[in-house]
């Protein structure tokens, strides 16, 4: 498994949240023990990546990027930081009733451990982790290199890319996402990403142009027989609206609705009419007027399939680990980014912890301690997305009756995981290693 001792150069595949997130806490808690600390993100775009809509940030989330600096970074952006979230309300689209909340704050209106939920771009969100990553001198990222595969050899490890390159470090981090190359061409290449039957119908819409009064203070999740319909203001001063439709997609329907670079125009309008249409058969008699106004709008909506990774699939080798989504990626909770940052500061305080220990030990204490809340969520986020898939209408009236009692039911849970803290994790201590045993046993003899 390798010599003993801290890595001084680390290449993390992926410069998403859970790259850059690795590589910032790595930082954080490695340069103390090792001056000459090198690591570099290499990404396989030219550069950085604009897809996805905004994304939520619970408190876990926003208290972990506090810790690497990341939370100041967004509330120096002003508008564009996001806009912050008390709770996700939940209402009937067929009724237009409330039927209960997912909350961010306690009952006197406080957020947990001083911090409540926040919806934000995840493009914003990514230029504000960047912006960290050049304030660390030890941090690269180069773009443009995409992995094809790797091998381990002589303590160290050498990762392949497209070009024809390659790059040699004493430890690889993969966190290059759900289609992850480092998992599929050299960790685990019997666990292919699946799709899930889901995607997301998303799309930015101008709050000046919704002529109806806006039914939420933040944030809303709208659920149907025919799926939910989040809608939530992105920026503070509530001038854009994220929607997103959670609906269930048939794999051979996905190529139909699929939007490339590559298509001539008349193909892409094709496309853009055909998801109208598709939102406006599903929610178009929703009872809520500024979600009708929503779905019958020229917004141009966007596919975006729900893919997932195998549960109990392999996450390390001899010199390479997987985080975040490569690892574990599921249909989200609505934890949506705390897990790849809980990963990413877990496993930099574990490697830190462990530093003068092989890096079996520090890849076996990080399963020990992740893998069963892993498995947990993984479980859970499946019998919620189980939830919007096309019901009937009698399946959908039931499914309004149990959500209140659902939630009920969880809310001592939840607020208890408002409160984690990867951070506060207790991590054993490393066992005496087979040297030292042998030392104190020789120093007790001698005494004797």
């Amino acid at each position: 498994m390798g010599s003993s001792g801290p890595p001084h150069h680390i290449i993390v595949a992926g410069a998403g949240i859970a790259g850059i997130a690795c590589a910032l806490a790595l930082s954080r808690e490695l340069t103390p023990y090792v001056p000459d600390l090198k690591i570099t993100i290499f990404e396989r775009h030219d550069i950085l990546s604009t897809s996805g809509g905004a994304i939520n940030l619970t408190p876990v989330a926003q208290r972990h990027l506090a810790q690497l600096g990341v939370l100041d970074e967004l509330d120096r952006m002003g508008a564009e930081g996001g806009a912050e979230v008390d709770a996700i309300e939940l209402y009937s689209m067929r009724s237009g009733r409330s039927i209960g909340s997912i909350d961010f704050v306690d009952h006197r209106g406080n957020g947990y451990g001083g911090y409540k939920g926040r919806r934000v771009m995840r493009i914003v969100l990514s230029v504000a982790m960047m912006t960290m990553v050049e304030r660390t001198p030890n941090v690269d990222i180069i773009f443009g290199k995409k992995v094809v595969g790797g091998e381990e050899s002589e303590g160290k490890a050498v990762v392949h890319f497209s070009d024809g390159t390659e790059a040699v470090g004493d430890l690889v981090v993969g966190c290059d996402g759900v289609h992850s190359a480092v998992r599929s061409r050299w960790i685990d290449p019997d666990t292919p990403s699946q799709y899930t039957g889901m995607s997301f119908l998303q799309a930015n819409i101008l709050s000046k142009d919704i002529s109806s009064p806006v039914h939420f203070r933040s944030s809303a999740l709208n659920v149907s027989r025919h799926g939910s319909m989040l809608t939530s203001f992105c920026d503070l001063d509530r001038e854009q609206i994220f929607t997103a439709a959670i609906v269930q997609f048939s794999q051979e329907d996905l190529e139909y609705y699929r939007l490339e670079a590559s298509q001539d125009w008349a193909t892409q309008h094709q496309i853009r009419a055909a998801l109208r249409n598709e939102m406006q058969d599903r929610f178009g008699k929703c009872s809520i007027p500024c979600i009708r106004e929503m779905v019958n709008s020229k917004a141009d909506w966007m596919l975006y399939p729900v893919y997932q990774v195998r549960l109990g699939g392999r996450w390390y080798t001899n010199r390479v680990i997987l985080l975040g989504d490569a690892a574990h990626a599921m249909p989200p909770l609505d934890e949506s980014a705390a897990y790849a940052l809980d990963d990413a500061i877990l496993f930099a305080r574990i490697l830190a912890q462990y530093r003068s220990e092989p890096l079996a030990e520090v890849f076996d204490t990080y399963e020990r301690l992740r893998r069963d809340t892993i498995n947990r969520a993984f479980k859970e986020s499946h019998r919620m997305w189980d939830r919007n898939r096309d019901m009937s209408m009698l399946e959908g009236r039931l499914k309004e009756w149990m959500i209140p009692l659902s939630l009920r039911s969880r809310r001592d849970q939840r607020e208890a995981a408002w409160e984690f803290d990867a951070s506060k994790i207790s991590i054993p201590s490393p066992a005496p290693s087979e040297d030292l045993v042998s030392l104190h046993s020789f120093l007790k003899e001698q005494t004797m």
